[in-house]
């Protein structure tokens, strides 16, 4: 079924299911900090609201999807780290973003980074993951960035041995504290891939 997989650019009118797997890949994270800041709005509401849009790190034109026929199976959304400076979050100094803010001001800066990469659990292990990655280092090196940054859960240990059999390191750990709303051990590995030019 794999060889049925098309890989191409997100859609603005796809930003709802972008949202869905961004919230898929953030394991709970954008939950903790968007579900009812706004009573009766959810965080895959207000991530599509960004998403459909041009001006956020998160918007469809960096975004890249594994589809077959018109299922979005996968996405991946990667955009220079240092676009993170620029953003401004309706959350500064809530208390939900200071629980995360540890994960949210370790980053590489100057590097490309890979926000979320998320497959549909009937497609995992079919080698689309792969695929989405080889598109975030490409963007990587035409961009002209030497490095492929990302965060990963300290406790998905899936995501972090694929990562590190892809010849990703890790950088640093962010504390995060424990929350009922957000059950993760180990706080967040920030990894880095140093890009080898093509021969």
């Amino acid at each position: 079924m794999s060889d049925q997989i098309t890989y191409r650019m997100a859609r603005s009118d796809e930003s709802g299911e972008l949202a869905r797997y961004m919230c898929i890949a953030g394991g709970g994270v954008y939950e903790f900090l968007f579900d009812d800041l706004i009573p009766f709005v959810t965080a895959v509401d207000l991530l599509s609201a960004g998403i459909s849009g041009e001006r956020y790190p998160v918007s469809y034109r960096n975004c890249c999807v594994a589809a077959l026929g018109s299922e979005i199976v996968a996405v991946a959304n990667a955009f220079p780290a240092d676009m993170l400076k620029e953003d401004n979050y309706v959350l500064l100094g809530s208390e939900r973003h200071n629980h995360v803010r540890p994960m949210l001001e370790l980053q590489d800066w100057g590097s490309m980074f890979l926000n979320s990469l998320a497959v549909g659990d009937a497609h995992r292990g079919s080698g689309i993951g792969a695929r989405l990655l080889a598109w975030a280092e490409a963007r990587t090196m035409e961009a002209g960035y030497d490095r492929l940054s990302l965060h990963v859960w300290a406790d998905n240990i899936t995501a972090v041995n694929f990562y590190k059999a892809r010849r990703f390191v890790q950088v640093s750990v962010a504390e995060i504290p424990p929350h009922p709303r957000l059950p993760h051990n180990g706080g967040s590995i920030l990894m880095s891939k140093a890009m080898q030019p093509a021969a």
